[in-house]
């Protein structure tokens, strides 16, 4: 970095102000101070979530931190619409499904806001006292005999809306990631369907294709 000399005349400041900030971000991880030698640019490390594992949230998340799960209302029944993000079969369309909505957080730090659509027919209306660990794919074993195989998904990068924003504690607009996905399952005719949106602000997100 510039010395203490440098960027006080480049900013015009004082030189107190200048050690001030500087020993912020020593404080921060950000830099490190070498006597006789100046400061130095670390590279922050943040802990990697393998969100993209089929094993579900808290199976592989958990690895990292304590995992908080928070539903935001009562599971409850939807109808499906026109611009549903994946095509659905007859069955589904005339069934309906349960939606689920929660927010997932690792020490604390919310990193998921999740919509969680399984179609009525197969399972019956879940309950949020029903989930065995706040973890659906462990309910799904454990009470229903039923294994998530596979998934298919799509991503995209958006900006967030006022209302993910909030969930977030960040910025309308800040970089967001969009994910869509189809979980196939050892039922043939069970498909269960995710859209959730992943902020990375504090964590980076790896790929455990388990």
């Amino acid at each position: 970095m510039p010395s203490e000399h440098e960027l006080k005349e480049q900013y015009k400041i004082a030189r107190f102000t200048v050690r001030q900030a500087l020993d912020e971000l020593v404080k921060d991880g950000l830099i490190v101070k070498h006597k006789g030698k100046g400061s130095v640019i670390c590279e922050k490390q943040r802990k990697v979530l393998g969100i993209f594992s089929i094993k579900g949230f808290s199976a592989v998340v958990g690895e990292a931190g304590k995992v908080d799960t928070v539903f935001l209302k009562k599971p409850y029944q939807f109808k499906w619409g026109a611009d549903f993000f994946y095509p659905l079969t007859a069955a589904e369309n005339a069934n309906g499904c349960t939606c689920i909505e929660r927010l997932r957080s690792v020490d604390s730090s919310p990193v998921m806001l999740e919509y969680t659509y399984i179609p009525m027919g197969i399972i019956p209306l879940l309950l949020e006292k029903d989930f065995i660990n706040n973890s659906l794919f462990e309910t799904l074993h454990q009470k229903f005999d039923i294994t998530i195989t596979r998934a298919e998904q799509e991503l995209v990068a958006t900006g967030a809306t006022k209302r993910i924003a909030n969930f977030f504690s960040i910025k309308a607009g800040t970089p967001v990631l969009h994910v869509y996905r189809k979980y196939h399952s050892n039922h043939p005719d069970l498909f269960i369907y995710s859209s959730f949106y992943c902020y990375t602000g504090n964590y980076s997100i790896g790929n455990i294709f388990l």
